[in-house]
């Protein structure tokens, strides 16, 4: 166990984390400062693969990306020949690289509170860059689900298809739809498929969900509940504006990464302290953080405590397979 110098001791440090955690029972933090990510909630539903768990911390990474291909083996005509056997499968690769994607920085000030009713608050502000990175992780990754959308083998019905997009008009958002969507999980070959919308589809589910005791609402609710349904009211429409979009996530179509640094316990360096936090929301990231201080007032000769808390992490799209507009992630607009 290392021993730390300055305003902090490393079990404050760690307790820091405890604190925050506790903060979050309260209802009216959890109003202000805990995020909306329910989109990442989506991606882990879906996730299958097991990126690269043994590597060093203090080593930069690339993910690597494995899978078994056999799209050469095919039927054909029977023939009169001796021969036994034919095409062979193969084994792909790609390689990602996991870098830094946001950071969060702040600072509080000894002096600042020397005369005010509040104390330095840190575990409200670890709370708070927590929200902010976990807020623009789940934005990132609607923006990612965009890049990965494929193409719908199904151009007919209720959806008109064009690129990666199928325009579905707004009449017919309504538990009716899912027999369509049925049908599109079916022709593109998606395995368990799941729906990932924003506000598209929410006024229904909430209508049939309420009706769901009554013997003339019970149909429109069964219908709702044939494929797991997540709504993000607000990173979707957000990310997307002004579309109103719903996805279609095939399962295994995605891979969420996130890597740590530094060690659990607070370890003492030449200029500061670092450790590791997990998300008190979504503990699928685990942050990197540093803490230094510094004397701010050489009169008094009270410190000034810095904070930067990062997460390295991505969101990857696995590889599309023998149809390279299959990707496993369908977009769907409401015109």
């Amino acid at each position: 166990m290392s021993t730390i110098g300055g305003a902090f001791s490393e079990t404050e440090l760690l307790q820091f984390r405890v604190k925050a955690a506790e903060l979050l029972f309260d209802d009216r933090i959890k109003q202000q400062f805990v995020p909306q990510y329910d989109v990442l909630k989506a991606v882990q539903h879906v996730q299958t693969a097991n990126i690269n768990a043994a590597f060093s911390r203090r080593k930069e990474y690339d993910v690597e990306i494995m899978w078994e291909n056999f799209c050469d083996i095919e039927a054909a005509a029977c023939s009169d020949s001796c021969t036994i056997g034919g095409n062979k499968s193969s084994t792909n690769a790609e390689t990602k690289t996991l870098a830094c994607f946001k950071e969060v920085g702040f600072s509080m000030s000894e002096q600042d509170f020397i005369d005010n009713e509040f104390e330095m608050n840190v575990a409200k502000a670890l709370i708070k860059a927590d929200k902010e990175l976990v807020e623009n992780f789940a934005q990132y990754a609607v923006a990612q689900l965009e890049t990965f959308k494929g193409t719908n083998a199904l151009t007919t019905g209720k959806g008109t298809v064009a690129g990666g997009e199928t325009t579905i008009p707004a009449a017919y958002w309504n538990a009716s739809l899912f027999a369509y969507i049925s049908r599109v999980g079916i022709m593109n070959k998606f395995t368990n498929p799941i729906l990932l919308s924003g506000s598209n589809l929410y006024e229904a589910y909430a209508l049939a969900r309420a009706n769901a005791a009554n013997a003339n609402g019970k149909g429109d609710f069964e219908m709702f509940g044939t494929m797991p349904l997540y709504f993000d009211l607000f990173n979707i429409d957000t990310v997307n504006t002004p579309d109103l979009k719903t996805y279609m996530l095939s399962m295994g179509s995605l891979a969420m990464a996130s890597k740590a640094f530094n060690p659990d316990v607070p370890e003492r360096t030449f200029e500061h302290v670092r450790y590791t936090m997990p998300s008190n929301f979504f503990p699928a990231l685990k942050y990197d953080v540093w803490y230094n201080n510094e004397c701010e007032d050489s009169a008094s000769r009270r410190v000034k405590h810095n904070w930067t808390i990062r997460l390295t992490a991505d969101i990857y799209n696995n590889p599309a397979g023998c149809d390279l507009t299959n990707t496993g992630v369908l977009s769907f607009k409401c015109s």
